[in-house]
């Protein structure tokens, strides 16, 4: 209900007032000065979802994951769409995919590595208790060599939550940013 709410105030902004204002009389002239509806969409939508985005942002921490994705997604479609020059538009968007694809490299082998934990985890206890009856020291050897693994394993589960949440933001900062210097260049020009 908000995110309509939201939308509605926006769409106001851009009614007959700010186009009379603006000495905009004719479709081109409008067109040119705040793009076509499609682009002046994406527009809006990009800058409700970095305003959402900077308001999710609590006591100094990253906003949520899918918030920050949301804002590099809106982003990003408002940069493909908005009438920049090609050369702009291009390294504009090629830089953001490049770093969202590193981050997310990241974020994979954060995963592979927890994954792969887990299931050293379970493995050596499950050798553990089997060797419990026929070699005592061994079973208690791989048993707490298992029950170390979950331990780690319990630890790393929050430490990978908090870094995915902080390379999402990371992501979405960057995103913030260079949408804000291509605006600002748009406005400028």
């Amino acid at each position: 209900m908000g995110f309509s709410v939201h939308l509605n105030v926006q769409l106001k902004f851009y009614n007959l007032p700010f186009i009379a204002d603006g000495g905009l009389d004719s479709r081109q002239a409008i067109e040119k000065r705040l793009g076509t509806p499609r682009q002046l969409s994406r527009k809006i939508l990009a800058d409700y979802s970095i305003k959402a985005n900077d308001q999710s942002k609590k006591d100094g921490q990253p906003a949520s994951p899918h918030s920050s994705w949301r804002v590099f997604w809106w982003v990003l479609i408002a940069i493909i769409t908005s009438p920049l020059t090609f050369g702009i538009g291009l390294v504009a968007v090629v830089t953001l995919i490049a770093l969202a694809a590193c981050l997310f490299g990241v974020i994979i082998g954060a995963l592979a590595l927890v994954a792969s934990l887990a299931v050293a985890a379970v493995a050596t206890l499950y050798v553990g208790i089997g060797l419990i009856a026929t070699e005592p020291m061994t079973g208690l050897f791989y048993g707490g060599i298992g029950l170390s693994a979950i331990g780690g394993f319990m630890v790393c589960l929050p430490l990978l939550y908090w870094l995915v949440r902080l390379l999402a933001q990371a992501i979405a900062n960057f995103a913030k940013f260079v949408y804000q210097k291509i605006q600002s260049r748009r406005e400028a020009a």
